[in-house]
């Protein structure tokens, strides 16, 4: 090789020339770096070459699967939360105010256990006139009942002389009877002279007489019947009256019946075991009527409550046995249907589905939840988990063209834990390399020892 000559124009500090020595010193350093650069690349050249070559002559024995268009499940994951089933608000039944709370936010309740007092002191003025109004109301009976009882005996009264009456109307009727023969007799006799007038006259008298008896008789029974109906009208109206003072007390018991539920209403208890999920009054505030207290819960036993689309709904059966997958926690758990709203959102068109989950610790209610369903079967390209390998950060995997390694990037998805499902970057009947070295380059010649065909297996 033929070195130019360089010529190095150094200027001297003293703007003088450099001396010849210094000249030719810098010259041999120079040369020296030359050829020690030269060295080096040719070194580097040679060792690529042969490690080319050996690439060349010893191919890399890999094994190989070829990829299909295979059939998986479509999956849907929908979101939920996680609620009890024993879930309450406790309500004041009664208006009044707070006394005393006696449980906060997180303390343990057991059934039956006093959450609240609320004062009853109105109620129990109420409960005084209630007892004022029964007094009342049985006073009112018994003076009903007294009239009653007077009216009855007036008509037993008026039935006695109306009974009198028609005794003597018989004997008066037997008596005119009587009266009227005789004097049919003295009627014949006195023509004839056997008779004085004073016998006709006095047989005449006793028909009148007999006859004057009998209307006073019939007149009499007419009052006894007019006495009756006015008795009786009586009777009727002093037993409406009673009637009417019973109902009166069966009513002012029932409101005294009422009070006195309400007085016990204002103690609250809890309807069962669980814990105090929140509080939402203090002491000393007003509660009113249907007024929420604080909220309580059982969380032994949770569920997931999830909006399923009307699309999927068929896709879930009562009783049926789903998993379900709690972020909180990562994990799964198998729940079952336990409940289907046979009624869906008019605006969403969602039915929501109660999901009963196992007792799990620190599963709590109120955690997001997710219901994987499954819908139906779709074709897809999957290929084997073992097949990908990443390049700065990048996946992707290797193909086997006309004998050698290519790198391909790719998109996936998982669906378990051996097989992905690839959406770019590989085709059917692709023969893809299983667990690539990591010595394993772009365009090195490879020998495949097995080949295997996809086959995915969906898990049980």
């Amino acid at each position: 090789m033929r070195i130019p000559s360089i010529h190095l124009p150094l200027p001297s500090p003293h703007g003088k020339p450099l001396k010849p020595k210094l000249i030719t010193t810098g010259i041999i350093l120079s040369v020296s770096c030359l050829g020690v650069g030269l060295w080096y690349w040719q070194h580097i050249t040679k060792a690529e070459t042969h490690s080319a070559d050996a690439a060349e002559t010893h191919p890399l024995t890999v094994q190989t699967v070829v990829i299909h268009q295979q059939s998986v499940p479509e999956d849907r994951a929908l979101t939920g939360t996680v609620e009890a089933i024993n879930s309450t608000k406790l309500t004041s039944r009664v208006t009044g105010r707070v006394e005393q709370l006696l449980v906060q936010e997180g303390t343990p309740v057991e059934k039956g256990q006093i959450i609240a007092i609320i004062d009853v002191s109105d109620i129990r003025a109420k409960q005084q006139q209630a007892d004022a109004q029964i007094i009342e109301a049985q006073a009112a009976v018994v003076t009903a009942q007294a009239n009653r009882r007077s009216a009855l005996t007036q008509v037993d009264a008026a039935r006695e002389k109306r009974s009198e009456a028609q005794a003597s109307l018989l004997e008066a009727q037997a008596e005119l009877a009587d009266a009227q023969l005789n004097q049919s007799r003295m009627a014949r006799l006195f023509p004839e002279g056997a008779i004085p007038r004073v016998n006709l006259d006095s047989a005449n008298t006793r028909v009148e007489i007999a006859q004057a008896r009998i209307r006073q008789i019939e007149a009499t029974i007419a009052q006894a019947a007019s006495t009756i109906r006015t008795a009786e009208a009586g009777v009727g109206e002093a037993t409406a009256g009673v009637d009417q003072a019973q109902a009166r007390v069966t009513q002012a018991k029932a409101t005294a019946r009422e009070i006195t539920a309400n007085l016990d209403y204002g103690v609250v208890r809890a309807p069962f075991a669980g814990v105090i999920t929140r509080k939402q009054v203090e002491i000393g505030a007003i509660a009113g009527l249907s007024q929420p207290l604080v909220n309580l819960e059982n969380g032994e036993r949770l569920r997931l409550s999830v909006a399923v689309p009307e699309t999927l709904i068929d896709n879930v059966q009562l009783g049926q046995s789903v998993t379900v997958h709690i972020d909180a926690l990562n994990r799964e758990m198998s729940g079952k249907v336990s409940q289907i709203i046979p009624s869906a959102d008019p605006q969403a068109r969602n039915f929501i589905v109660k999901v009963a989950l196992p007792s799990t610790i620190n599963l709590i209610s109120g955690m997001f939840g997710r219901l994987q369903l499954e819908s139906s079967d779709r074709t897809a390209l999957i290929i084997p988990k073992n097949t990908l390998v990443e390049r700065l950060g990048v996946s992707g995997v290797f193909k086997v063209i006309d004998g050698k390694a290519q790198f391909q990037t790719v998109t996936v998805h998982p669906i378990n834990g051996d097989v992905v499902e690839v959406f770019a970057g590989v085709n059917e009947g692709d023969r893809l390399i299983l667990n690539p070295d990591s010595g394993l380059h772009e365009n090195t010649q490879v020998t495949e020892s097995e080949v295997s065909e996809s086959n995915y297996q969906q898990p049980s």
